[in-house]
Formats: C-alpha cells, sequence, structure tokens
C-alpha cells in the first residue's frame, strides 16, 4: 500500500513535493525517477519483500513502475512467466506486473487478482501506461490539459503543481445529495478520476489520452448465471477461503478487523479455523445505541481468536482532524469510527482484513429490503401517508423507526433506481434546492443508474456509485492516514460475479436480508450474531450538533462561506431547527460542515 504520483516533464524538486504530500501512505521509503519525459514519484509502505531492492520507482528493461496496491496471486503468475522464459531479481509482486506488462501488454490486468493503481513508463514507445482495479479499490487521480499530464493517490499531490482549479457542480450536487462524490469526477472540473475497470494511456510526444475498459461485470455475471445453484453454493465458499488465505500473504503482521456484524466476523471466523490466536480489532462507543463491541467481543470467545478492543469517544479533536485531512468534501460520517479503528489497529499489525462489500454482494443493506417491500405498496398509499410524516418524532438515536418511514415515503419516486438513489440519500430534492439554489441539478441527471428495474440492476448500481465512491473511498482514507494496508476478500473478482448471480430470492428471502451468507455462516458464528439487526458503524450526528460549539460556528459564522454555494440563510433555519428539536438535519448539516470547513482550508 503506497502513494505514486507522477508528471509528463522533468522536475525532481515538484515531484518531491508531490511525494510529501502522500508520506502517510508509505512512510517506509520515498523514492523518485526522473529523465527528459517523465517524473515519478513513489512513497512506500513495505508489505511484500521488505528489501530495497524491491523499492520503487522499479525499473526492469525499458519500463518504470509506481504501484500502489497488491497482487495476491503474483506467485501463480510468477510461476507462470518463469515458464515463458522470464527472470526475476526480487521477490516482490511489483517486479511481477512489470514482466506481465512485457508478456501480455494491457491483457495482463486481467490476469491480476488484487487491488491496484499503477503507472507503467514505457521509455522505448514513450507512453505511460495507467490503470486502476476492477472494483475502485485503490484511488488514482489525474489532470490534463494541452502540455501536461498529472497524476496521484491524491488531489493534493496534483495540487502541488499550482493549477487553476474550479468547483465541479455535478460533484458538488453528488455529494449533497449522496454525501460521496460519484465516478470519473473529482470536486474540481480540471481533476478527473481512473474509473475502476479502467486503464488509460498516454502518448508523451502527441499528448493523446486513451481510455478503455477492460472488465465487464456485467458479462461474467450473465456467464455465472448459466451453473446450477448447487455448483454455486459450492464454489462461493471455497472461494471466500481462498480469497482470504490470499489476503493474508504478506512479510509483516496481518490482523482483521470484526465490528459484531456478520460480514467481519465470518471473515475473522474463517482465518481463525487455520490461524490459531490470529489477532482481531474492534471498537465500542459509549453511546449505547451506536455500540457493537458486545457483539464482537462474542465471536472473538467463540472463534478462540487474539481480540484488541477499545471503547472510545468520537471527540471534537478527533472530528477536526480527519476533516481537515480530506482531499474532497466526503460525507459519509462513519469515516471517524473507522479512522479509529485504522489506529488502534496499526499499533499492532500493518495489515488488516475487512468485511466490506459483503451488504452490497449478499443484499444485506435496509434499503434493498424497502426495494422489495414497495412492490406490494400502492402509489395512492404513498401519496396518503407523505403529508403525516412531518408530524413523526425526531430521535437522537440511531437509524430509529420514524426515520426509516420517512425514508421510506417522503423520497418516493415511481423510478426504481432514482427511488433507491433517493432512499439512499442524505437530503431531499426540496433541501438541495433550497440550499444550493442556482446550482441545484436534478438527481436523475447526477448519476449514471444502468438499465432494469431488477433488483440486480440495484445492486450493480451500487458497487458502481456507492461501494467504489463511498465504501471504499472512506476505507482507504481512514486507513492510509496511520499507513495501514486494508484488504478485501469479498472483492475478489472471482467470487463477485458468482454472488451476484444468486437469485434475488437467495439473497433476500422473505424479510431476511443477506439470507445465502446467514446459512453459511451457521457452523462459523453464534446464532445471535446471525439473527441480530444490522446496526452499521454509525455515529451520533445529531447529538454532536446540539452539544459542539466549535461545529456550530463552522455552519453559523459568515467567514465559512467564501464559496458563495450554499443559501447561508436556509443553513441557518436548518440548524435552529436542529438545536430546537423540531426536525433531525444532523445529515445535512454534517455535509455543509465538512464542505465548509473543507473549502476554508483549501483557501489557508
Amino acid at each position: 500500500m503506497c502513494g505514486i504520483a507522477g508528471f509528463n516533464f522533468k522536475n525532481k524538486e515538484l515531484i518531491g513535493k508531490m511525494n510529501d504530500t502522500q508520506i502517510h501512505r508509505g512512510p517506509d521509503e520515498e523514492g523518485i525517477y526522473t529523465d527528459v519525459f517523465v517524473s515519478l514519484g513513489h512513497r512506500r509502505l513495505a508489505i511484500i519483500d521488505l528489501s530495497e531492492q524491491a523499492g520503487q520507482p522499479m525499473q526492469y528493461k525499458h519500463f518504470n513502475i509506481v504501484f500502489n496496491g497488491e497482487i495476491y496471486n503474483y506467485l501463480e503468475i510468477r510461476s507462470e512467466l518463469k515458464l515463458l522464459n522470464h527472470h526475476f531479481d526480487t521477490n516482490s509482486d511489483t517486479e511481477v506486473i512489470l514482466h506481465a506488462y512485457e508478456e501480455w501488454g494491457t491483457d495482463c490486468l486481467n490476469h491480476f487478482n488484487g487491488m491496484w493503481a499503477f503507472c507503467i513508463y514505457d521509455n522505448k514507445n514513450l507512453e505511460l501506461f495507467l490503470a486502476r482495479d476492477r472494483f475502485g479499490i485503490k484511488p488514482l487521480y489525474y489532470y490534463i490539459d494541452n502540455e501536461q499530464f498529472i497524476f496521484a493517490s491524491q488531489i493534493k499531490a496534483i495540487q502541488c503543481h499550482q493549477i487553476n482549479l474550479t468547483l465541479n457542480s455535478s460533484a458538488l450536487n453528488q455529494y449533497f445529495y449522496q454525501k460521496y462524490i460519484g465516478p470519473g469526477i473529482s470536486i474540481f472540473n480540471e481533476i478527473k478520476k481512473l474509473d475502476e475497470s479502467h486503464y488509460l494511456i498516454y502518448h508523451l510526444k502527441t499528448r493523446i489520452l486513451t481510455k478503455k475498459r477492460y472488465y465487464n461485470l456485467e458479462n461474467e455475471i450473465k456467464t455465472a448465471e448459466n451453473l446450477s445453484f448447487q455448483d454455486k453454493n459450492a464454489a462461493i465458499y471455497k472461494l471466500i477461503e481462498d480469497a482470504i488465505e490470499k489476503r493474508l500473504i504478506a512479510d509483516v503482521p496481518v490482523g482483521s478487523f470484526l465490528s459484531g456484524g456478520i460480514d467481519s466476523s465470518v471473515i475473522s471466523a474463517i482465518i481463525a479455523k487455520k490461524h490459531p490466536k490470529f489477532k482481531v480489532f474492534s471498537i465500542g462507543f459509549k453511546e449505547k445505541t451506536f455500540n457493537e463491541l458486545e457483539f464482537a467481543k462474542i465471536v472473538a470467545q467463540q472463534i478462540d481468536v487474539e481480540h484488541h478492543y477499545q471503547t472510545l469517544s468520537v471527540d471534537e479533536e478527533l472530528i477536526f482532524e480527519i476533516v481537515n485531512q480530506l482531499d474532497e468534501p466526503f460525507g459519509d460520517a462513519s469515516i471517524l469510527p473507522t479512522s479509529l479503528l485504522s489506529k488502534i489497529t496499526r499499533e499492532k499489525v500493518t495489515v488488516s482484513l475487512s468485511g466490506d462489500a459483503g451488504d452490497e454482494l449478499f443484499g444485506g443493506y435496509d434499503t434493498y429490503l424497502a426495494y422489495k417491500i414497495a412492490r406490494f405498496v400502492p402509489d395512492i398509499i404513498v401519496r396518503i401517508i407523505k403529508p403525516l410524516i412531518q408530524f413523526f418524532p425526531a430521535s437522537d438515536k440511531n437509524l430509529h423507526f420514524s426515520f426509516k418511514i420517512k425514508k421510506f415515503i417522503q423520497d418516493w419516486d415511481k423510478n426504481k433506481q432514482i427511488r433507491h438513489l433517493n432512499w439512499m440519500a442524505q437530503t431531499t430534492s426540496k433541501q438541495r434546492k433550497q440550499l444550493l439554489m442556482s446550482s441545484y441539478i436534478t438527481a436523475d441527471e447526477l448519476f449514471e443508474t444502468g438499465k432494469g428495474n431488477t433488483f440486480l440492476s440495484i445492486q450493480l448500481n451500487d458497487i458502481r456509485n456507492y461501494l467504489s465512491n463511498d465504501i471504499l473511498r472512506k476505507v482507504d482514507i481512514a486507513s492510509m492516514l496511520y499507513s495501514l494496508e486494508t484488504r478485501i476478500p469479498f472483492l475478489d473478482y472471482r467470487l463477485v460475479p458468482l454472488v451476484l448471480s444468486l437469485s434475488e430470492n437467495q439473497k433476500i428471502k422473505g424479510l431476511t436480508t443477506k439470507y445465502f451468507l446467514k446459512k453459511l455462516a451457521k457452523n462459523l458464528i453464534p446464532s445471535k450474531i446471525i439473527k441480530r439487526k444490522k446496526a452499521g458503524f454509525a455515529v451520533p450526528l445529531s447529538l454532536w450538533f446540539k452539544k459542539s460549539s466549535k461545529m456550530q460556528d463552522i455552519i453559523r459564522d459568515a467567514k465559512y462561506y467564501q464559496h458563495k454555494t450554499l443559501n447561508y440563510e436556509y443553513v441557518q433555519f436548518l440548524l435552529n431547527e436542529h438545536i430546537n428539536e423540531k426536525n433531525d438535519n444532523s445529515r445535512v448539516l454534517w455535509l455543509i460542515f465538512v464542505f465548509n470547513l473543507w473549502f476554508w482550508n483549501q483557501q489557508r
């Protein structure tokens, strides 16, 4: 796990500055390569082959690489390449990428099982080849104009070039709609994200950039649908086991997150079968409705692992520390507990496995259940109930019943894809119109929702939008702040299409979410964990805004509105309404707080 950077001209001092912004991503070693055509930078977090020879930028023949990520099947690929007369000087996966690229060209990506964002410089053909993994686990941003091509793991690194940047109105609307910025774009018009499952080639002489998608998940699902349920059932468990085992390969200590939910519990239990006294990590919170630690303790005791945990509080200092580190507005407040968990985990290990993506694959979200229930609710019932929801009481509790009912009714839309996005949303269209004024863009213009109204199409849109740009982004930011590598077994590319090809009834049976995974888990973890309600990594936003004068100040003080983007008077109305307990506006207030503080930091 590392930080990478580069651009299409020679400037050793500038590439060094880009590296400096990403030290937390790779505290172990710095590497720089320059010639007349390019500058490449690397910050290393050493995981596999800790020797200096495995450092980066790494050179092989006329290729140079800077690489962030891990290739879990590098030993198998290495053996295959040896049979093709390739010779290796290190035991690193980085060197395997270089040889694979020489042998197979861009098709090398289809051989890799892992997570990656990398750039290979071909000084013979004068090309830069950049690629991002199939599901977008690792970030990769770039800037291009008529003269310059710049790339990095983080926007802050690109900003070292002092280029003129302007706010992207689509990104702004996406952020205030869904709390994250979607595929392909960033908060700045001039800086792009390379999409997951894509690569690009930049020609250094012609300055022409071409992009191509190399992996099509929908096609892989269609292939998997031809298998019988019996074959899938047998294969899925074996693949989960193998995906986990591959992600334990490292030359540094490895552990696992254990939240007390089913996803991380299953992963930890499978590890414990082969690795006694394996280290697992949890955090708890003093606020009862947000605390899952007792469930994690139950699992840890049954599977007999070395359980490390702390009961913590998310205080003002942590909130400002994390938000001040953000490259662009990111409104998922669960980044705060994820950061705390990463911090205590890094004290014992350098790598941790995570249960992320289990909800998207196996059907775990309440919104998926809402999608199923909505089929039986006539539009006329919704129209009758909608005026009454304003009388539902507000609550500071996590995912309280009245909140769920309000979301179900007030964000109803006949378009099932938009309806699902509305249920996932942090704000209503009415709120966004008042908040963003002339900058407001309608929901159906903001996200590419794909075709179809099936349950699978809803899942695919979540994987493309929410998983890649919220969940995985959160994990990368939080873990990298503390130089911790996080690995995600459920996103093994062999497993994902197989699970998604299961029928809707195998994912959600009746009102039981994650039905298939829960059946699989019966012989692994306590039934109490399987049967418990989903909680998620939530935080008490509502209480924070009532108690924190510093957070209120970021929303009240006019000096934080230099962006001239938000309706100041409306924001004050939302805050006062919240403090006076007339409505729970904590989600939209959090988005405003993060945006204001982020923009203020940009101007300093």
